[in-house]
């Protein structure tokens, strides 16, 4: 893992050891918030952090006092949250997933395919409208073909056999499967921020 980019803030291995050593079942670690924050950023509809940053914490807001570990630890979460946000804008071959490595150095997906779904389930109706329900399912697959371990099979017309032959490499084809996915939902969150100013616009004018 790489490191966070303020002083102030956590670097991603520091922010992984101090939620997913605290014992608590709720935290999860930062592959899984980084497979959260894809799904946030490629997502045709936007969500506020107020939503889902209390999520990483077992559904509390941390405290958010200046040098605090929840401030810290928030700041690394925000730092990689712009960071992703800004690649797949820019430089979307630029984009590498954060993963786990097992203790044999073998690259562990689950807990990125885990938080990434989370993402989704957020906003499933725009989800199932823009990627889930249309032919545009078929760039998540080298997501999907780990799903199981989210508990789901996203992938029920797949024999199991061929979902473990794609698990061995899938995981080279998820950067290109979120930058591709953002590219198409762009332009339906685009249309959201716009219908949104335009309502705050008609609001003010009614004042």
């Amino acid at each position: 893992m790489t490191g966070a980019s303020s002083d102030t803030a956590f670097t991603y291995s520091e922010l992984d050891e101090l939620l997913r050593g605290t014992g608590r079942g709720g935290f999860i670690g930062m592959s899984a918030i980084d497979g959260l924050i894809a799904a946030l950023v490629a997502a045709p509809s936007f969500v506020h952090p107020d939503e889902w940053v209390p999520l990483i914490f077992g559904g509390r807001r941390p405290n958010f006092h200046e040098n605090s570990s929840g401030y810290r630890a928030v700041k690394t979460i925000v730092n990689r949250y712009n960071e992703v946000s800004s690649l797949l804008a820019d430089r979307p071959d630029a984009y590498q997933p954060i993963f786990m490595v097992d203790e044999k150095g073998g690259i562990v997906v689950r807990d990125w395919v885990v938080g990434f779904i989370r993402g989704i389930s957020l906003r499933p109706d725009e989800w199932g409208e823009c990627i889930l329900l249309t032919r545009n399912r078929a760039l998540l697959t080298p997501i999907l073909v780990y799903g199981g371990a989210a508990g789901v099979d996203f992938l029920p017309d797949m024999p199991a056999a061929e979902k473990h032959r794609r698990q061995a490499s899938a995981y080279y084809q998820i950067a290109g499967s979120v930058a591709a996915v953002r590219t198409i939902c762009n332009p339906h969150r685009a249309a959201e921020a716009n219908r949104a100013s335009k309502n705050r616009r008609a609001r003010r004018a009614r004042r």
